[in-house]
């Protein structure tokens, strides 16, 4: 069953002491026993659909928050798992880069089930079915726009993120 779902966490885990390219070719040639070029070119590939090929050679502390969430997702992505979940993941990168990030989930892994947790209704607006939490507790369970109309705090985070959006 794990091997069927990928993570991507708020907090990287990624080797120090390894490149980036490094990172993603580990689980490649120690758990699935790839050949290091055959894992070399697809670790490329999917360092090239995060944007961050150029950066394949640089060490983890090279990377700002973001390209590190970003390279969290391509060895995430690696595994071409039936159910990824995404915690908090894309805290460090800015609202478009979030939205990019999205978008290339619904076009590259539709068949993915993808559980988004976060504080950012534009990462999860798009979702099929959102839960809204209360202190631990389901305050509601919808799609974007009917919790907008029928749930107080989805409508006031939505608007508050929103008025922030309209201020920049």
């Amino acid at each position: 069953l794990r091997n069927k779902m990928g993570f991507v966490f708020q907090h990287f885990n990624l080797f120090p002491h390894m490149t980036v390219l490094e990172n993603l070719t580990l689980s490649l040639t120690k758990v699935r026993h790839m050949e290091e070029e055959k894992a070399n070119e697809i670790a490329c590939n999917y360092l090239t659909r995060v944007g961050l090929l150029d950066k394949k050679d640089e060490y983890p502390n090279k990377l700002s928050g973001g390209q590190k969430q970003r390279l969290c997702i391509a060895r995430a992505l690696l595994k071409n798992p039936k159910i990824l979940i995404l915690d908090d993941s894309t805290s460090a990168v800015d609202t478009a880069t979030d939205a990019s990030i999205q978008e290339s989930f619904n076009e590259r892994i539709p068949d993915t089930t993808k559980i988004i947790i976060s504080q950012r209704i534009s990462s999860v607006q798009n979702a099929s079915r959102i839960i809204v939490l209360n202190d631990g507790v389901v305050d509601g369970f919808d799609t974007h726009d009917k919790l907008l109309e029928t749930n107080e705090i989805y409508r006031t985070i939505y608007e508050t993120q929103m008025k922030g959006k309209e201020e920049e």
